[in-house]
């Protein structure tokens, strides 16, 4: 019998690759009863007690933050700004060590999407001067991009995986020309770099990927 890591089935042909994501299979021993590597992850009631610690150590910094923004302000809430971090990285820390079996595929797309708001606020807060849709979102964009591609060179064998992540920055980067359309992104050269950048590393994962790429496609879309 073999097991496919990705996808988390057993596989009962004599094939080498998962039939769904192309990925090697591992070999199981059906008698096997104890797990052949030792667990050496910090138990679930850990990571509670380390959350909840950090959680109230995170609340009463944002108390004492608020506190002091108040009693010396000079007309900039500072104090909102990091509140923010706090928050993000509480969201790292909580998606760090309860989500582990979710992948680091949707863990970038969730931090990406997490550090673009952040800019989006921090850009606000400081009196909007437009720096975070016009240069921070674009270049957050094609940061992932790139991490995408080194990500794909290092993990050959489960290289499809990344598709999604693709997509997710294709997405996003439409969503700059359409904030472009609405004249909120008035400086469009870094958006436009971001969208082609993003078009072709899709088309060039589809294309030279051929069948893997399209069954991924299939198994994440039903399609």
């Amino acid at each position: 019998m073999k097991y496919c890591k990705q996808c988390k089935i057993q596989i009962l042909d004599q094939t080498s690759v998962c039939p769904f994501c192309r990925s090697v299979l591992e070999k199981v021993d059906e008698k096997q009863t104890e797990p052949m590597y030792p667990q050496v992850s910090i138990p679930q009631k850990k990571y509670r007690f380390l959350m909840r610690i950090c959680l109230f150590v995170s609340l009463i910094a944002i108390l004492l933050l608020g506190v002091i923004n108040y009693l010396t302000y000079t007309g900039l809430m500072w104090s909102v700004i990091c509140d923010a971090g706090i928050f993000y990285f509480l969201l790292t820390l909580r998606y760090t060590l309860f989500n582990q079996d979710e992948g680091h595929t949707m863990k970038i797309m969730v931090q990406s999407l997490a550090a673009i708001l952040l800019c989006v606020l921090i850009d606000h807060i400081l009196g909007y001067r437009g720096w975070s849709v016009n240069y921070a979102i674009p270049c957050a964009i094609l940061l992932v991009d790139t991490g995408i591609i080194v990500l794909m060179i290092v993990n050959m064998q489960n290289w499809q995986s990344y598709i999604l992540l693709q997509l997710g920055m294709i997405v996003i980067a439409d969503i700059q020309i359409l904030l472009y359309a609405l004249h909120i992104v008035t400086r469009p050269l870094l958006s436009m770099v971001a969208v082609v950048s993003s078009g072709i590393l899709f088309l060039g994962t589809i294309l030279f990927g051929d069948r893997r790429a399209k069954n991924e496609l299939k198994r994440r879309f039903h399609i």
